[in-house]
């Protein structure tokens, strides 16, 4: 099925994944090519003579748990021009795709209309698991969510992880009236009890990874993707998921977060979303899970720079989209929340992983900083703030503001600033002229911003 989301960083990992799996499976019954000599140097591609990128003749067919290649040459011949455009518009329907998309598809020539059309028939037709109607595997999905872990039974964990990945094919690449009838049989719902249900040894396997999986599918679909934000706990629930210690359920979470950053309407459910995980899980700041895991080592280097890679992408999505797009004060503020969570220095620590993509990300981030604190200073009519200075920045805020009507209220703030010192640093315990305080310097500086902004 088309991958309707956006074109996101964080995409790249799991079409590597799919790519590697199926090279692995057929590598071995594949005879060997050899490439021809080398043409004259024309087009994008010393092999390709023109432009035109090569005609694709052949597919991957499943035969009995066998991948092999098979020639894309329909065996029935080609009806009339009339009859092809109308099977292939009702087909192209079935796509779900953007309207660019869908008319880049309508305008292939006859020949590989008939192509195509034949072979996605004939895939549709095959005896493979992916013949089972929806409500085979919401009924699936249901009995599983009752079952207790299999504990010490290893082949019945990858049975059930196997279920669902079927699952996950189908919804990727079924026709879109087949998500129309899973998602019309609340197959949402069904997706969402499971996980939702999940005991601790269940969260911590590859079935919790699948069952994500199929959620992250039909959220590739237009129709899944709005059920599933339609739904008043679906990203809640989803976000949940953060809590395992499973790094490509983690992985595909954050993934799941971060496109949903994209879509009109989505920043805002990301960020209850949020808010709510760190009710769940009984943090200090929304954002401290995330930042945690962005510091914590796995020992495995390339498990460890994924998940990096993917917090790194969400932590992109999350200030640059939505209302941060536009708006400066929202992304500072926003960004502030994972700066005094020490996002900085971890930043600088994962400068020695050495990872290009990983970089790109950081780099992103550190870029877009520097530009805001520059718009910033810009505001104050300065050429540069010091951010990290706390006497630069008092007297930037005490020239600007004196002779102001803000002035006594910054001098209240500096007041209630060194009442709270008192209190935590030099341990007075609040006795004074205000009387007994009970503050809780874990919570002070949280306390004073709206969690919901």
């Amino acid at each position: 099925m088309f991958q309707i989301f956006p074109p996101c960083p964080w995409s790249t990992s799991y079409v590597a994944e799919t790519v590697a799996t199926l090279a692995s499976r057929i590598r071995d019954s594949l005879p060997e090519v050899k490439m021809p000599a080398m043409r004259g140097k024309k087009g994008w591609c010393g092999c390709i003579q023109n432009d035109e990128p090569p005609e694709i003749t052949y597919c991957v067919v499943d035969g009995g748990g066998t991948l092999s290649l098979q020639a894309m040459t329909p065996t029935q011949p080609m009806p009339s021009q009339e009859e092809l455009n109308a099977k292939f518009a009702e087909f192209v329907e079935e796509l779900d795709l953007t309207a660019l998309n869908k008319a880049s598809m309508l305008s292939l020539p006859l020949e590989k209309k008939w192509q195509i059309y034949c072979s996605r028939k004939r895939d549709q037709e095959g005896e493979t698991d992916l013949s089972h109607v929806p409500e085979h595997y919401i009924e699936r999905v249901t009995t599983l969510s009752k079952l207790p872990f299999p504990v010490d039974n290893d082949e019945e964990v990858r049975s059930r992880t196997r279920t669902l990945d079927g699952l996950k094919t189908a919804l990727r690449t079924q026709p879109h009236s087949f998500v129309l009838r899973f998602i019309d049989c609340d197959g949402v719902t069904a997706l969402l009890n499971s996980l939702s249900a999940m005991d601790f040894d269940t969260m911590q396997s590859s079935i919790h990874t699948s069952l994500i999986g199929c959620l992250k599918a039909l959220m590739n679909n237009s129709n899944g993707r709005a059920h599933v934000l339609a739904h008043p706990t679906g990203l809640n629930i989803i976000a949940q998921s953060l809590s395992t210690e499973n790094v490509k359920t983690k992985i595909a979470v954050l993934e799941i977060l971060g496109a949903v950053c994209l879509v009109p309407g989505g920043h805002r459910k990301v960020l209850q979303a949020m808010l709510h995980y760190q009710k769940f899980s009984f943090e200090r700041a929304r954002f401290q899970g995330i930042v945690n895991d962005l510091d914590k080592s796995t020992g495995i280097y390339r498990d460890e720079v994924n998940l990096k890679t993917a917090i790194m992408s969400f932590i992109n999505a999350i200030l640059n989209y939505g209302p941060g797009q536009e708006n400066l004060e929202f992304r500072l503020h926003l960004r502030y929340e994972f700066l005094m969570l020490g996002i900085q220095p971890v930043i600088d620590k994962l400068r020695g992983h050495e990872n290009e993509t990983l970089d790109r990300h950081l780099d992103f981030f550190e870029m877009v900083r520097s530009d805001d604190e520059k718009e910033l200073a810009r505001k104050f009519e300065q050429e540069h703030v010091d951010t990290k200075s706390a006497t630069n920045m008092f007297e930037l805020l005490r020239k600007k503001l004196s002779h102001t009507p803000a002035y006594p209220h910054l001098l209240t703030l500096l007041q209630w600033i060194e009442f709270f010192l008192a209190i935590i640093v030099f341990g007075t315990g609040g006795n004074g002229p205000i009387g007994h305080a009970n503050v809780d310097s874990a919570t002070l500086t949280w306390d004073t911003i709206d969690p919901r902004e």
